[in-house]
């Protein structure tokens, strides 16, 4: 994965943390972004939970612990009035707001969490981003939900109301998983909410950060579509036919077919 890409290079590092890669994402957002400060912040959170803790521990209490100090005392929340606001994605910005969507407030749980000694793991949960405290035999809690800590019949009904009643619980939902995945998941949000807002430059840095981490087309597509938008056509071009040639009887191809020819349209109109 060798790459100019300054995510690439994060994740390259032996025991990368996800915080790490969160803090990268925010500082590229906010490059005013007091990167020591935002982490001493997650240090006096994680020694107060340390204190707490004390010697001697149990999951399910590590798990109380984390949902009392975080969600009741100090407030943290999902964000339910605007949930695709960009600012539930960045940390610095969860950390000032005291609001994000599942994927921020567990990577904030997460940061916390290891600096007190816990075990904390994400667990790339369908449609609704959790943790795990306590490893194999540990408790899942969900930091959107004010910290709630789930057992079997909370996990099923969450995978019924995120993915459809008809759908069973694999065990794999409940897998933890790696920090490139929760990156690449991250990015996703990412580009998704500001797509939404209109801010095609912030989205398309993300889908950048996308394609050099997974080389997946359908990301080539989506930075084709918005280079498109932004009117630079010759990037839209490239893109939008690797995706053809990489995917020709996708459901989409006839659709990327005709942005694909306007594209080239217009960037032999600027040639001329």
């Amino acid at each position: 994965m060798a790459s100019g890409d300054p995510l690439v290079s994060v994740l390259q590092r032996p025991h990368v943390k996800v915080e790490d890669v969160a803090i990268l994402i925010a500082r590229e957002a906010n490059p005013i972004l007091d990167e020591h400060a935002l982490r001493r912040a997650l240090d006096g959170l994680g020694a107060e939970a340390l204190i707490r803790r004390g010697l001697r521990s149990t999951p399910e209490r590590d798990g109380q612990i984390l949902a009392e100090l975080l969600f009741v005392e100090l407030g943290f929340e999902g964000e339910r009035d605007d949930y695709y606001n960009p600012n539930n994605s960045y940390l610095d910005k969860v950390m000032i707001r005291r609001k994000g969507i599942p994927i921020s407030l567990s990577v904030l749980t997460m940061a916390v969490g290891e600096r007190a000694g816990m075990e904390v793991e994400g667990i790339g949960f369908p449609g609704h981003f959790l943790v795990r405290v306590g490893g194999p035999e540990g408790v899942y809690q969900d930091p959107f939900n004010r910290g709630e800590l789930l057992d079997g019949v909370g996990l099923r009904k969450l995978a019924a109301k995120s993915l459809g009643a008809e759908m069973a619980l694999h065990p794999s939902y409940l897998e933890p998983i790696d920090c490139l995945t929760i990156t690449i998941r991250m990015l996703a949000n990412l580009k998704n909410a500001h797509r939404r807002q209109g801010d095609y430059a912030r989205a398309m840095l993300a889908c950048d950060h996308l394609v050099e981490l997974t080389q997946a087309p359908e990301h080539r597509r989506d930075r084709g579509l918005l280079a498109h938008a932004l009117r630079t056509y010759g990037a839209a071009s490239e893109d939008l036919a690797a995706y053809l040639e990489a995917r020709p009887n996708a459901k989409d191809a006839r659709v990327i077919s005709l942005a694909l020819e306007e594209a080239r349209d217009e960037a032999n109109l600027v040639l001329h």
